[in-house]
């Protein structure tokens, strides 16, 4: 009987993988193709959040505004088909082991540091209500509970921008240049912020982030996402 019930519950409440999404056993966590999926191993470069020896900061001479970035994957195997079944795909539940990987890398990489409170990558109004939901402010709410940070939602997003995945790199910085603002009555001087994101391809947005918090006032800038780009 209780193998019956198992069954009837993997039909109606189907248990996903919790890094890529797909169908999975009732008893399982990850899918045959995540089980052995590996983390990106330390010592990691500060400023790319690559393992060091795979460091990919001169493929860019772009001044990165922001101190330090961390990330638990790369984004290669089946971390693109987490990442897009999260934000696109109607499974924004993936955002709670999402969220609890980038935490974990958060605790690991700036154990020793103090955040006055963590935001996250703000989308356009209109982009957000038709999505339903901002994939980095759902992985922020959970890096908030898991780290004891104050959520804070300072940013928003003043002006269109391109797809960034249609551009090169330059492009992409020219293309994310001032395109944040922080909110108006919010005050970020002084701050050390911790700021969240799904994924950091060339560092364009984050940087762009972290300029205009700075340009505010903000003390430090340190950056957690689920993926990195090599």
């Amino acid at each position: 009987m209780n193998e019956i019930i198992d069954k009837l519950k993997t039909v109606v409440f189907p248990k996903r993988c919790e890094i890529c999404g797909s169908v999975i056993e009732f008893d399982a966590v990850r899918c045959s193709g995540c089980t052995c999926l590996p983390e990106i191993q330390t010592p990691i470069c500060k400023k790319c959040g690559c393992k060091k020896s795979e460091c990919i900061c001169k493929k860019s001479h772009r001044i990165i505004h922001y101190n330090e970035i961390t990330a638990p994957f790369y984004y290669k195997d089946t971390i693109p088909t987490g990442v897009l079944n999260l934000k696109e795909n109607e499974m924004p539940q993936l955002a709670l082991s999402h969220g609890a990987y980038i935490s974990q890398a958060v605790k690991d990489a700036f154990g020793g540091k103090t955040f006055d409170f963590v935001t996250f990558v703000p989308m356009r109004r209109h982009a957000e209500m038709v999505r339903g939901f901002n994939q980095a402010q759902l992985l922020a709410k959970v890096v908030s509970a898991n780290c004891s940070i104050e959520l804070a939602d300072i940013l928003y997003k003043k002006r269109r921008t391109k797809m960034q995945k249609r551009q090169g790199m330059n492009e992409r910085f020219a293309n994310m240049y001032n395109a944040f603002a922080v909110k108006k009555g919010v005050s970020v001087n002084g701050a050390d912020i911790l700021v969240i994101d799904d994924v950091k391809t060339t560092g364009a947005t984050l940087s762009s982030v972290a300029h205009t918090l700075k340009a505010n006032g903000a003390n430090s800038v340190c950056c957690a996402v689920f993926a990195i780009v090599k």
